[in-house]
């Protein structure tokens, strides 16, 4: 009786030993995995820093750090970018994308085309943001915000501007000399509060306006750099609304 109750015993902390083991190696993997799981994201919001287009097009939005009571991205296309905790840009019926503004200060010659790049960047980015589906009314003008919607407004403030040369460009356009300039600052609210801003700048980034700027008159190549900055833009937040495969 009493080797019975001994074994018993034996047998019972043996049980014991091996379902701690058990516990324990359940839980390393638990936490192996969320290691993994973190180390193949850009930081604590948990998005992967790769995502694929619906195109195919390999689009990156960089790691991020914890800033301002949000995240810093290294977004390889914007020279800033910031995305509040917990806004993904997703359960809002309306984007407001209001009028741009500018604080450039621009030679005469410059207004008309500065005043050209200011009307075409909403007009962009209205198109390119109701092209992802990202919110169901991307409006320009606040009268066609339905006072039920739940609304993002959009500012955007031209900071630096150029109207670029063609005669620079023909002699030297290949190394950026005679390009057109635009830096846009932009800002996202919701019920006036920031949750998402962003800096971008473009110069001549096409190839045509490397090889051929020459040819091509300013506007030309100035609507081909707000066309590449939005796109940038919008890919940053399809990505982040779960619109794009992580990789």
């Amino acid at each position: 009786m009493k080797q019975y109750i001994a074994s018993s015993m034996l047998l019972g902390s043996l049980c014991l030993i091996v379902g701690c083991a058990s516990e324990r190696s359940g839980t390393d993997a638990v936490s192996a995995s969320a290691s993994a799981s973190a180390a193949t994201t850009g930081h604590p919001g948990g998005f992967a820093t790769k995502y694929k287009a619906d195109d195919g097009r390999l689009i990156e939005v960089g790691h991020g750090t914890p800033a301002d009571g949000g995240i810093s991205f290294k977004d390889p296309h914007l020279e800033k970018c910031w995305l509040a905790d917990g806004f993904n840009f997703t359960g809002y019926d309306t984007l407001y994308i209001a009028p741009t503004a500018t604080t450039a200060k621009v030679h005469d010659d410059e207004v008309a085309p500065q005043k050209f790049a200011m009307e075409r960047l909403p007009l962009e980015l209205q198109m390119m943001i109701s092209k992802h589906g990202l919110f169901p009314n991307v409006v320009l003008r606040e009268s066609d915000i339905k006072p039920e919607n739940k609304t993002l407004r959009l500012e955007t403030t031209i900071t630096e501007y150029t109207k670029g040369g063609g005669g620079a460009r023909y002699w030297a356009g290949l190394y950026g000399a005679g390009q057109p300039a635009l830096r846009v600052l932009g800002k996202m609210t919701d019920q006036g509060n920031p949750v998402f801003t962003f800096e971008g700048r473009r110069s001549g980034v096409s190839a045509g306006a490397r090889m051929i700027g020459g040819f091509q008159r300013d506007e030309d190549i100035q609507s081909g750099d707000i066309h590449s900055l939005v796109l940038d833009l919008t890919d940053f937040m399809a990505a982040i609304a779960g619109r794009y495969e992580p990789k």
